[in-house]
């Protein structure tokens, strides 16, 4: 009986063991964030044909590479979009079950960028949900945070300025 306890008990840890390995390896995988930093980086030099490898047709409404990424260009052109820094957080996935990741992620990324109507730029809080599509990850939707609770959840340590918060403008001259 003794040995029946001690087979079970060595299962018991082989199987934990395995779950424990398979959760170190869904945190360290770097695919989500790798997707993310991709994208963004050719939308900061905008390389939008480049940029459309790393989304799925949700994000491009269905619309074929050309026609996408002349949107996009017209888009920055029009608004005077620029880019200037990007922060792209390590990417959080979960595990399906006890030996599988799950097929997706959340990657946050905080992005320093201007336009038309805020040449001095702004600090943007966002959470990325990427999924995997054909063995690649791809950003499948982006969603920017207002909201300072959900903001300190994905980023405890960054701190928003006054000038950030799309509630209030800065002191008049």
């Amino acid at each position: 009986m003794s040995k029946l306890i001690w087979a079970l008990i060595a299962i018991a840890m082989v199987v934990l063991g395995g779950g424990y390995g398979n959760r170190i390896q869904c945190l360290s995988d770097d695919g989500p964030q790798m997707a993310v930093l991709g994208y963004l980086s050719a939308m900061k030099n905008a390389r939008f044909e480049d940029a459309y490898r790393f989304v799925t047709a949700s994000m491009t409404d269905g619309k074929p590479v050309a026609a996408w990424a002349a949107q996009q260009r017209k888009m920055y052109q029009l608004g005077a979009v620029k880019i200037n820094e990007l922060d792209v957080r390590k990417g959080h996935r979960n595990l399906k079950n006890m030996f599988t990741c799950a097929g997706s992620a959340r990657v946050p990324n905080v992005l320093h960028a201007s336009d038309l109507f805020n040449t001095q730029g702004s600090t943007e809080f966002e959470v990325y949900s990427v999924i995997m599509e054909d063995g690649v990850w791809k950003i499948d939707s982006q969603e920017t945070l207002f909201d300072e609770t959900a903001i300190k959840q994905w980023f405890p340590e960054d701190k928003m300025l006054a000038t950030d918060d799309p509630g209030e403008l800065p002191p008049a001259n």
